[in-house]
């Protein structure tokens, strides 16, 4: 432990990192000040910990086909800009600050809602949009912040190469999703949370849910970074 302390610090003191809000000095491995990650416009989760009985969120997204909704804020400054710049424009240096909004909020979440999926599933890209952008931004933001709560699977495979959703309209964003998805595994009883970044119409999240409950999954829980406000 004193190691491992003592390595941190002469990493902090080599390569100083600054916050992306206000720019002050902080730890290597942080992305955010305290003051500025407790200045975020977040939900609050200790109301509404599943966000589907939120009543302007409920309003905003009525036809979900999974059972529980979470979500860190609305998609708006400042996580439009960080999550934009790390998704066309590989800027690396967003993650930091959103895994710290990210597991805040996680945090909050299961403080009160105790009960753990069986398996986290992040949301994959089809083979020729994964090789051509390189990775994968919602595993990249994602991963680190699941480890305490329950396993990450692979069971999910996006077999249809469908259009970019943010071209479409609702109406042609359900029909672009019709089969993008195969099961691979038999998940009966399972209780699984799928994972993107960003939640617009929810057509995206339906559609890997109702794959996931053919499989045979007992509840689909939505995990998002944001939601688009309507």
């Amino acid at each position: 432990m004193w190691f491992k302390a003592m390595t941190n610090t002469i990493f902090d003191w080599l390569f100083p990192s600054s916050c992306v809000q206000c720019e002050n000095i902080i730890n290597a491995h942080l992305g955010l000040c305290d003051c500025c990650l407790a200045d975020l416009p977040l939900f609050d989760l200790s109301i509404h910990a599943n966000l589907l009985n939120r009543p302007d969120i409920a309003q905003m997204f009525p036809n979900c086909e999974f059972d529980k909704l979470f979500a860190c804020a609305f998609y708006q400054s400042p996580f439009e800009l960080w999550l934009k710049q790390l998704k066309f424009n590989n800027q690396i240096y967003y993650k930091k600050a959103l895994r710290q909004v990210i597991k805040k909020q996680l945090i909050h979440f299961f403080d009160h809602h105790p009960l753990l999926p069986d398996m986290f599933i992040i949301l994959p890209l089809h083979t020729s949009r994964f090789l051509n952008r390189g990775f994968n931004q919602v595993s990249q933001v994602w991963h680190p912040c699941l480890a305490n709560y329950a396993p990450l699977s692979n069971v999910l495979i996006r077999s249809k190469k469908t259009q970019a959703q943010s071209e479409l309209s609702k109406a042609k964003r359900i029909k672009n999703l019709k089969d993008a998805f195969i099961c691979t595994a038999d998940i009966s009883g399972k209780t699984v949370a799928i994972i993107d970044d960003v939640m617009t119409t929810g057509a995206t999240l339906n559609a890997a849910t109702n794959t996931l409950k053919q499989a045979g999954a007992k509840q689909v829980w939505a995990f998002t970074t944001c939601l688009t406000p309507i």
